[in-house]
C-alpha cells in the first residue's frame, strides 16, 4: 500500500472543519468569522510527521494558507472525507475577508454555516 494513500485515508477520516461567527464589539460590523481545522481529535505522531513533510506543522490550524494546504491534500479523496459538508462550506468561505463585511454578508455566512 502506498504510504501517502494510507495517511490520506487517515486524514480524511479524522479531519474536522469548524466555522463559526463570533460577536466582536471592537470591529466595525461587530462580528468576525472564525475558521479552524482540527487535523485529528488526539495527537497522532505518525500523522503529524507525515503532515509536516507536506508543509502542515500543526494539529489545530487557523491560518488560511495552511487550511488551503489541507484542503489541497484532501482533494483526491474528497468523496471519502467524513466531514465533507463542512469542508465544502470552508471552501466557500475561504475568500471571505474579515475587513468591513456588510450585515447582509454576515447573514449569508451565518445561513451557510447553519445549513446542515
Amino acid at each position: 500500500m502506498d504510504e501517502d494513500a494510507f495517511y490520506l485515508g487517515w486524514l480524511a477520516r479524522e479531519c474536522r472543519f469548524q466555522l463559526s461567527v463570533h460577536f466582536s464589539p471592537k470591529t466595525r460590523i461587530g462580528y468576525r468569522v472564525e475558521r479552524r481545522v482540527l487535523v485529528s481529535p488526539k495527537d497522532e505522531p505518525a500523522l503529524n510527521l507525515w503532515l509536516a513533510s507536506k508543509g502542515v506543522n500543526a494539529r489545530i490550524i487557523k491560518d488560511v494558507d495552511l487550511i488551503r494546504q489541507v484542503i489541497r491534500l484532501l482533494t483526491p479523496v474528497k468523496e471519502h472525507v467524513r466531514d465533507g459538508a463542512n469542508m465544502l462550506k470552508m471552501l466557500r468561505l475561504m475568500d471571505f475577508k474579515g475587513r468591513a463585511p456588510t450585515h447582509e454578508e454576515v447573514e449569508e455566512i451565518i445561513d451557510l454555516i447553519d445549513s446542515r
